[in-house]
């Protein structure tokens, strides 16, 4: 109670805020919401920690601390494998999958044609002249190349002529207005909120949070289903990972969210405390309110070096 107390009254008791130690996360935008109510719940059971949040898409989080050598205590993402591709082996030796989402398409009041867009027209629907797509960009964020693979796998699970042409992930791809192709998922609800655009694929939980209306679309395409695992790997996209490397093919998977502590955290026993937290049945509830599958959370590799304040809260389930 003291150090909120404290917090409190900061702008006028000189040296108060810094009696706080900071918690620096670095995280995917589409947890921005989540996280601000479950750092109000953390701070309150450890009022001597202040967590410190920093959205931004998947990728950039990263990058911020394998190329550009910012120290982050926490760092989570929308793709478990951003972690792997990025931050191994030297800036991750551990990677937690801890939560599964779900694509959906969203759209507002303003939204042309939404009396009749369903689970079967939406391709055509989309395509319009008049329609205004929006996307996140695949190089930044997860949900750029989710995006592209649901466009691939509704072509292959229902052909070309039932979706209005061959190469449906490319034709949608080139109707989005450059300027609607966005770093990260925060950005892109704002153009929907905000009647730039009028549709746009994003995490069921985000438009929840927003609340947006949603076509839910089938677990053969919306990333969802751990069954369908192996029906999402035949869609693929190239994605530059790492800045100045190389594309890489990514192909597609269900959704699940993956965290870590980079080994040189500056803060790393209270990253693990907050880790804790957010692992914890706390937190879980927060992230089941909020649109998320919370999930036991998981090592990625049977070689993950889990730290033992995490490792009882990460058996494989």
């Amino acid at each position: 109670m003291f150090g909120l107390l404290c917090c409190a009254l900061s702008s006028w008791l000189p040296g108060c805020e810094e009696s706080r130690r900071p918690v620096v996360v670095f995280h995917a935008a589409s947890l921005s919401k989540t996280l601000g109510q479950i750092e109000q719940g953390f701070e309150i059971k450890y009022p001597k920690l202040d967590l410190r949040l920093e959205p931004s898409g998947s990728q950039v989080a990263a990058r911020k601390v394998a190329e550009l050598k910012r120290r982050a205590d926490l760092v989570l993402v929308a793709d478990w494998r951003v972690i792997e591709d990025i931050m191994r082996p030297e800036y991750a030796r551990f990677n937690l999958r801890f939560a599964a989402n779900e694509l959906v398409l969203a759209y507002g009041e303003h939204s042309p044609r939404t009396a009749e867009i369903d689970a079967k027209n939406w391709p055509k629907i989309l395509a319009q002249k008049n329609v205004r797509l929006g996307r996140a960009g695949e190089h930044t964020a997860p949900l750029g190349f989710q995006t592209l693979m649901l466009w691939q796998l509704e072509e292959m699970e229902r052909g070309a002529d039932a979706v209005g042409g061959p190469d449906l992930a490319g034709r949608l791809a080139a109707h989005c207005d450059p300027a609607h192709v966005v770093p990260d998922i925060g950005e892109l609800v704002s153009l929907l909120e905000s009647r730039v655009i009028d549709y746009a694929f994003v995490f069921r939980s985000m438009a929840e949070e927003h609340r947006l209306k949603v076509l839910r679309l089938d677990s053969a395409i919306n990333l969802a289903d751990p069954k369908q695992e192996a029906g999402y790997a035949r869609a693929q996209v190239k994605v530059n990972m790492r800045s100045g490397h190389e594309a890489v093919t990514v192909r597609g998977a269900p959704i699940l969210y993956g965290l870590t502590v980079p080994p040189d955290a500056p803060h790393r026993k209270d990253a693990l405390t907050a880790a804790r937290y957010l692992l914890g049945p706390e937190a879980r509830r927060v992230f089941v309110q909020a649109g998320y599958k919370p999930l036991k959370p998981s090592p990625a590799s049977p070689e993950d070096l889990v730290p033992p304040e995490l490792s009882a809260a990460s058996e494989p389930p």
